[in-house]
C-alpha cells in the first residue's frame, strides 16, 4: 500500500502526477485518514480487550489516549486543520519561531505537532513494550515521522517549482509509510494480547487416539513363546 497507492494515483494524473498527492484533501491525504481512524479504533479495542482481562487503569487509558490522538491526528489530515490555521492566520501575519530562520511562518504548528509525539513517546512506548514486533513497528513509525516533520517544516520558498512538487510528494509518501507503521503497531499489539489471552484448543478424543501410539502386535516365535 504505501508504494502501489502513490503509483496509482501519479499514474492517473499523468503528466500531472503530483495532483492527487502533493497537495491537501487529495485521494493520499483521504488514505491517510483512513489509516489513522483504523488505527484508533483498533487502539481503543486493544483498551477494551485490556479491561477484560483485568489490566490497571494506566494500561487501559494510555491506549484510549492513544485513540484519542489517532482520532485528532485523522481530522487533521483529512480537513487541513493545521494547514488552514497556517495559511489564514499565521502565514499572513508573519508568525514564525526566530531560531528556527528555515522554516516558513507558520509552518512551525506541524514540529510543534511532532514534539507533542516525542513527549508521548515513552506513554506509548510502554503501551507496547509487552510484544516485541509492536516496538519494532512503533520505531519505525517514529523514524518515518521525524523525516517527514523534517521535509514538511523547510520553507517551500527556496525551491523551484520542481522541485517543490517532488519533495512535497516525497514527504506525503513518507507520511504514509508513518501512518501504516503505527497501524501495524497498534494490530501486532492487539494480536499479541489476544493471542495470550484466549484459551489453547482442547484437542477432540478423534485427534487424542491420532497422536496415541499404536501398540505393537504380539509374535509368536517357533519354540510356542509369545514375545512383543
Amino acid at each position: 500500500m504505501v508504494v502501489v497507492w502513490p503509483l496509482l494515483l501519479a499514474a492517473g494524473r499523468w503528466p500531472r502526477w503530483w495532483e492527487w498527492i502533493a497537495s491537501e484533501q487529495t485521494p493520499m491525504t483521504w488514505l491517510q485518514s483512513v489509516v489513522l481512524v483504523v488505527a484508533g479504533c483498533l487502539a481503543a479495542l486493544v483498551a477494551l480487550v485490556l479491561r477484560q482481562a483485568g489490566a490497571t487503569g494506566r494500561d487501559r487509558w494510555s491506549w484510549w489516549l492513544l485513540a484519542a490522538g489517532f482520532a485528532a491526528l485523522a481530522l487533521d489530515e483529512r480537513f487541513a486543520v493545521h494547514e488552514r490555521v497556517r495559511d489564514g492566520f499565521l502565514a499572513p501575519r508573519g508568525v514564525s519561531v526566530p531560531f528556527l530562520p528555515w522554516v516558513a511562518p507558520g509552518d512551525f504548528l506541524v514540529m510543534t505537532i511532532g514534539l507533542a509525539g516525542l513527549v508521548a513517546l515513552p506513554l506509548v512506548w510502554s503501551a507496547v513494550k509487552p510484544d516485541r514486533a509492536s516496538r519494532s513497528a512503533l520505531l519505525v513509525a517514529v523514524a518515518l515521522g521525524l523525516v517527514a516533520v523534517g521535509m514538511d517544516s523547510i520553507d517551500p520558498s527556496t525551491w523551484t517549482v520542481e522541485g517543490e512538487r517532488l519533495q512535497q510528494t516525497l514527504e506525503e509518501v513518507v507520511e504514509q509509510a508513518c501512518g501504516t507503521a503505527l497501524l501495524a503497531c497498534v494490530a501486532l499489539r492487539l494480536l499479541g494480547l489476544l493471542d495470550t489471552l484466549l484459551p489453547t484448543p482442547t484437542a477432540t478424543p478423534t485427534e487424542r487416539a491420532a497422536e496415541t501410539p499404536e501398540a505393537t502386535p504380539a509374535t509368536t516365535d517357533p519354540a510356542g513363546a509369545t514375545s512383543p
